[in-house]
């Protein structure tokens, strides 16, 4: 054999970067014109993951059919995420109308609180400039919200159709998965375990613990006399799973407002209950839900919901931290199927 044969590449190896190739474009051009479902996508996941065990224990263990038990399983779900949602939209359109034929009227009772605030504690926190940009952006917050909950719909529609495919045929679904993935089977059975905790961690810890901060927090609006506290209750549990700021951003102008207009015993009394039982509920939240969520390190959460708001908008808030998540779990997946035996076969030579 001449040297120049030994630097040919094999013609199998050719061929199977050709093919390679191929299936990334045919997968870049299915997915570039597919993006716009990948909510749905992601969403009729992490509903096939939360709802498999009932599924299984409806058909294989009580002897149920198999379309009503998807049926009843759908409409179970749907009505714990479509209710909160048609909860949403109907305040929220209702205030965004109002904000949308008061937005001069608003604007002056924000300068006339700062001013306030300015003129009788020493709290100079806006000038007028800032005032406006302020009352503008809150208006788009508001009409982003009521416009990402309409689309929420249609991604929800989405995965609920794909939803009823994934558990037609679960077990080709999940025969599928063992044979084709490029794992070792013992890998393979942790990511089923890693993925539900997961999802559980993402698409039910979160929103639970941002709900309860909600409530918490609604409580208190009662007691100190915040007005629209219904209102306030859902941007808390909306602002709730932001990282970092969270729900001050909500609590902190209310306790201002109150003490502009001069109730300084329920600015008080509001400010040491949010920072004291609001500010708390979180992580005791966190720490009674822990043994059935995944340990997910703040960072991944920021990051997350960061890529997650920019690819998807607000619903990004659930779905950032999933993707990022398990874009950190392949790179341990692929540490543990090529690095690691690597490293125990030059070891054990």
């Amino acid at each position: 054999m001449t040297a120049n044969s030994k630097r040919l590449i094999p013609n199998s190896i050719l061929v199977q970067l050709g093919f390679l190739v191929l299936i990334a474009f045919v997968f870049y051009l299915l997915a570039s014109n597919l993006i716009f479902f990948l909510p749905g996508f992601l969403g009729a996941l992490c509903l096939f993951v939360l709802l498999l065990t009932p599924y299984r224990w409806m058909t294989e263990n009580r002897g149920w059919n198999k379309n009503v038990s998807i049926i009843a399983l759908m409409l179970g779900s749907s009505l714990l995420v479509l209710a909160p949602l048609y909860l949403l939209i109907q305040t929220l359109t209702k205030k965004v109308l109002v904000v949308l034929q008061d937005k001069d009227k608003i604007q002056e009772g924000i300068e006339s609180t700062v001013r306030s605030l300015r003129d009788n504690y020493g709290i100079d926190i806006f000038n007028e400039n800032t005032i406006s940009k302020a009352t503008e952006l809150g208006t788009e917050a508001f009409q982003a919200i009521v416009n990402t909950s309409v689309n929420s719909v249609v991604e929800i529609g989405v995965a609920y159709l794909m939803l009823y495919f994934l558990f037609k045929e679960y077990k080709q679904v999940q025969g599928w998965i063992m044979q084709y993935l490029p794992m070792q089977e013992n890998n393979i059975d942790e990511m089923k375990v890693d993925m539900k905790r997961l999802v559980m961690s993402n698409s039910v810890g979160v929103p639970l613990t941002a709900f309860i901060q909600g409530v918490v927090a609604f409580i208190g609006y009662l007691i100190f006399g915040v007005e629209d506290a219904f209102v306030f209750f859902i941007l808390t549990a909306f602002a709730s799973l932001l990282p970092v700021v969270g729900s001050a951003i909500i609590y902190i102008p209310l306790v201002l407002m109150l003490l502009a207009n001069g109730q300084q015993g329920n600015a008080l009394g509001l400010g040491l209950y949010c920072l004291l039982v609001v500010g708390t509920s979180d992580n005791l939240i966190r720490f009674l839900l822990q043994k059935k969520m995944a340990d997910i390190h703040p960072l991944i959460t920021i990051f997350g919901v960061i890529v997650g708001v920019n690819i998807f908008g607000f619903i990004g808030i659930i779905f950032g931290p999933i993707l990022f998540s398990l874009f950190m779990w392949l790179i341990k997946i692929y540490y543990r199927e090529f690095v690691a035996p690597t490293k125990t076969k030059i070891v054990e030579e």
